[in-house]
């Protein structure tokens, strides 16, 4: 019973979607649109359009002279195909084939299609610029390049998407930008992944001592593993593609994950229990390899901007939507058992963490050779 309740949610989820990788649902509240026509001469794949999001009109017009060259852009992310990162990927394409009239393509690779599932080399290659140019990609992940990425991930910085979005479009937003061009990117805008919830086969957990006998796979990087050792939680680090396998075969007991990551992968299928503790918060980097955003001229520039910041948006707006939508599904259907955060000893898990913003801090001093004084006021714009 639960397996067929599980593949009615992934159903539900899936509705619509086209033959060419998949779209998200349509807005909350508004009955989903065709997808967007293609203009003459214009081929893409289809994203899920909506009358806010219609690439026929909502694409950048282009000013310039000078013609576009052909070029196709290699687009990266890590989770699969009916994912609100791919569906980024897509709907950006759809942009840039609409201002370009055609010339200029954005191949969507779901999946870290391009690396084997390894998220770190999907970063690298994104960095070199020759078989991936666009990507989406977790803080998390890229941490693993650079420390002060994790500060978007310190436990219980952030209590509602009011608080992301402020610190993301001030001084936070823009000291990760200007990290992320010291390794020859263009930071187009951040999106979400979003809240990570938790989720297990064995209980509900509710309290930090739930944690002693839950075996969890958690992303590669230092501050996440430093986290659940001091929730004291035995966690392991696995690359996402080979996580669904690991909780089917019993390897691990759970993962934790925003709830649109969640379903794309169909961890439901394998998971009893989900708490939404909002323990600690991702985003996503839309980032151009600077090279070849460079080698376009500052008239196309502009609309590649333009273009970019309307699919970050567009990401963001159905990563929101999804996330309640997905609760409400699952608490119907019973994929999973929810426990809500109001049912949740957040104090639990916050004094066990206490010590994580000093970890931190100290991490910034050791690693990257800042003052102090500098990594505190580093973390300050995130937290104060």
């Amino acid at each position: 019973m639960k397996k067929a309740l599980s593949v009615l949610l992934t159903m539900a989820v899936a509705v619509s979607m086209t033959a060419c990788g998949g779209a998200a649902p349509a807005a909350s509240g508004q009955e989903a649109a065709a997808p967007a026509a293609a203009s003459a001469g214009v081929d893409y794949q289809d994203y899920e359009a909506s009358d806010r999001f219609v690439a026929a009109t909502e694409a950048a017009k282009y000013e310039g002279s000078d013609e576009w060259p052909e070029t196709t852009w290699n687009f990266d992310c890590s989770t699969g195909d009916t994912s609100t990162w791919a569906q980024a990927g897509y709907y950006f394409n759809a942009l840039m084939q609409e201002s370009t009239g055609g010339k200029v393509r954005v191949a969507v690779y779901a999946g870290e299609q391009l690396t084997n599932g390894d998220q770190v080399a999907g970063i690298q290659s994104l960095m070199d610029g020759n078989t991936i140019q666009v990507s989406l990609h977790s803080n998390l992940i890229y941490a693993n390049f650079d420390p002060r990425f994790n500060v978007v991930s310190l436990p219980y910085i952030f209590s509602n998407y009011d608080d992301v979005d402020r610190v993301m479009a001030g001084e936070g937003g823009d000291n990760l930008k200007g990290v992320l061009s010291e390794y020859g990117l263009k930071c187009e805008g951040i999106a979400e992944n979003g809240f990570r919830q938790i989720t297990n086969s064995k209980k509900p957990i509710t309290n930090v001592s739930d944690l002693s006998d839950i075996k969890m796979r958690i992303c590669s990087n230092d501050l996440c593993a430093e986290v659940y050792k001091e929730w004291g939680c035995d966690a392991s680090v696995m690359n996402w593609a080979e996580t669904y396998t690991a909780l089917q075969q019993g390897t691990v007991d759970g993962e934790e994950n925003p709830e649109t990551a969640i379903a794309s992968a169909s961890v439901q299928d394998v998971q009893d229990y989900i708490s939404l503790w909002n323990a600690y918060y991702d985003c996503l980097f839309f980032c151009i390899n600077q090279g070849a955003y460079d080698s376009f001229t500052d008239e196309q520039k502009a609309v590649i901007d333009a273009n970019a910041a309307k699919a970050v948006e567009y990401q963001k707006t159905i990563n929101r939507e999804n996330v309640e939508a997905l609760v409400s599904e699952w608490k119907e259907n019973g994929a999973m058992e929810v426990t809500p955060l109001d049912a949740i000893d957040s104090d639990s898990f916050k004094n066990a963490a206490s010590g994580a913003v000093d970890w931190y801090t100290e991490q910034l001093v050791s690693q990257k050779g800042m003052s102090e004084e500098d990594a505190k006021a580093y973390v300050a714009a995130f937290t104060s």
